[in-house]
């Protein structure tokens, strides 16, 4: 049976859930693969529908849009030295949140990104995240003076809320790459 270092399961059974199963031919539909996370998150099924419609609900009823979404679970990846999320929003980025190589490279390098509005959004979600929610006066008024709304603001934290289910599931378990990320983890440093 293929396993994590730590004992994880990365094979799918062929007795799931109905719910996991729900879970797992998304993922085919729309990346033609199972990515190991979702393997993984299997073993506690709470987990893997939590983060799974958590991202649904970000893509159906999220007040940023798909680009800015990647640029706060990218930026928190990148924070958390998370080479499978960080990999893996470079795969979503492309296939799914409409990013550009550019934005996705800067966040990576960790410089400015080329939108004074996207700088803010990645500025405002890392202070959030390393203030456990607790933000400045002046962060919380950067964020607002670059166009974002209060709303918006709570979508940040539904996304951080999404990778840290993700890189700390990917962290404790030691999980593997994917084969498809391997390539692209690459452009990681770390």
């Amino acid at each position: 049976m293929k396993q994590t270092k730590r004992g994880f399961n990365l094979e799918i059974k062929e007795d799931l859930s109905p719910e996991i199963r729900e879970v797992f031919e998304w993922y085919v539909e729309n990346f033609q693969f199972v990515p190991n996370l979702s393997r993984v998150m299997s073993e506690a099924p709470a987990l893997l529908r939590s983060y799974w419609q958590t991202q649904l609900n970000l893509l159906q009823m999220g007040t940023l849009t798909p680009e800015e979404n990647n640029v706060v679970q990218m930026s928190i990846a990148v924070e958390n030295k998370c080479r499978y999320c960080a990999s893996g929003h470079i795969m979503a980025g492309r296939m799914v949140f409409g990013s550009s190589e550019e934005v996705m490279a800067n966040i990576i390098e960790e410089s400015n990104l080329p939108e004074a509005r996207l700088n803010a959004l990645r500025d405002f979600a890392l202070a959030v995240y390393e203030g456990k929610g607790s933000v400045s006066a002046e962060a919380f008024s950067s964020f607002k003076a670059a166009g974002y709304s209060n709303a918006q603001a709570l979508d940040v934290v539904t996304n951080i809320s999404t990778k840290v289910m993700s890189n700390f599931t990917n962290q404790l378990t030691n999980n593997e790459l994917d084969e498809v990320l391997e390539p692209l983890a690459a452009e990681l440093s770390y």
